[in-house]
């Protein structure tokens, strides 16, 4: 009897762990930019994301704040330590709440715009923020989900206008923008 209910245990694990969608690092990407200087423009991703969909469509995105890349080393450092203060606030988290069953129903080939609205944990402060996004279904086992637009983000709402000030100060710049766009590309296997 106990070995029927050990076999019972592990097939119904097993079917519910087969529900959940795990995100690709190596098929994703999430960036962001800033604007110095009135008119400079310049990107910057993580490289170190993680993610899923569980079984009840409760989707999670993380980001490791000290993956920041920015292309020049100095600034990589200053942003980890003067504006994320990854010491204290090693990743940025982002929860929100998809229909598993459409996704699942989805055709392979096909894409469906959709609203994402989710809370935002970045800095120790949580807001509820709002992504347009397209949904497309690449294969019967993986999904991708793209801005469609990007998502601005303003530094003061996460407390982090202080360390766009100091990175401004630190490196004798006019101006940073305290509004940045946000863009990802995630991609999800099952």
């Amino acid at each position: 009897m106990k070995k029927l209910v050990a076999i019972a245990s592990l097939a119904l694990f097993s079917t519910v762990a087969s529900a959940d969608w795990t995100l690709s690092q190596k098929d994703s990407d999430f960036s962001f930019s800033s604007i110095k200087k009135a008119k400079v423009l310049e990107n910057h991703s993580f490289k170190q994301i993680s993610g899923g969909i569980d079984a009840a469509g409760e989707a999670t995105l993380t980001l490791d704040l000290a993956s920041v890349t920015t292309g020049i080393e100095i600034r990589d450092e200053r942003m980890q330590n003067m504006l994320f203060e990854t010491g204290k606030f090693a990743q940025a988290n982002f929860t929100t709440q998809v229909d598993v069953k459409q996704i699942e129903k989805q055709a392979v080939g096909s894409i469906q715009p959709q609203t994402l609205t989710g809370t935002l944990n970045l800095h120790g402060v949580e807001k509820e923020i709002t992504a347009q996004v397209n949904v497309i279904k690449l294969a019967e086992n993986k999904v991708l989900v793209s801005t469609t637009q990007p998502i601005t983000i303003n530094a003061a709402d996460f407390a982090l206008d202080s360390g766009v000030t100091a990175l401004k100060e630190i490196a004798k710049l006019p101006s940073i923008s305290f509004a940045v766009p946000v863009s990802f590309n995630l991609a999800f296997t099952k």
